[in-house]
């Protein structure tokens, strides 16, 4: 007989970010009929608080480089660097998907599906949890609305797969 419980996928959460923007750009598509190309570089301000990790993000460390297939899928390989409150610096690699569109009256339409899976280079000490950890993130992309509105960002909640 074997124990079923242990292929249980267990989670906790581990931390948050708020990434700003500062530019978006699409670069259309390399070939004809091909995807579209994009950038979106990392702003400022962008903060990272949770139970496991705290900091923020480097001004302006980085972008991430998307790819918007031609099914609608939006493929994401975001590159930055986290400073922890001690200082540590953090190398993140961000992959996910974002697709299917979530209608708000009067606002942008975006992405309903949004996922990723983080890597992370940390130094030795108390971040190098992050080196062997399995971390996935659920994001939810929150357009500037209105030229008084809240700047463009997103919100990623990470969670460590125990």
């Amino acid at each position: 007989m074997h124990d079923d419980q242990s292929l249980d996928l267990k989670f906790e959460h581990a931390f948050d970010i708020r990434i700003n923007f500062d530019r978006r750009w699409d670069t259309g598509a390399i070939h004809d009929g091909g995807p579209n190309h994009g950038y979106t570089s990392i702003g400022e301000n962008s903060l990272v608080s949770g139970p496991r990790l705290t900091g923020k993000l480097v001004d302006y460390s980085g972008a991430d480089w998307p790819v918007m297939r031609t099914d609608g899928v939006v493929e994401l390989n975001a590159h930055y660097m986290i400073e922890a409150d001690d200082g540590a610096l953090i190398y993140i690699r961000n992959l996910g998907y974002v697709h299917g569109k979530l209608e708000r009256p009067g606002k942008e339409a975006i992405g309903s599906y949004f996922r990723c899976t983080p890597y992370f280079r940390a130094p030795d000490g108390p971040h190098e949890w992050l080196n062997r950890t399995v971390i996935v993130g659920v994001g939810q992309r929150r357009p500037q609305i209105g030229p008084d509105g809240e700047p463009d960002h997103s919100i990623f909640r990470y969670y460590a797969v125990l």
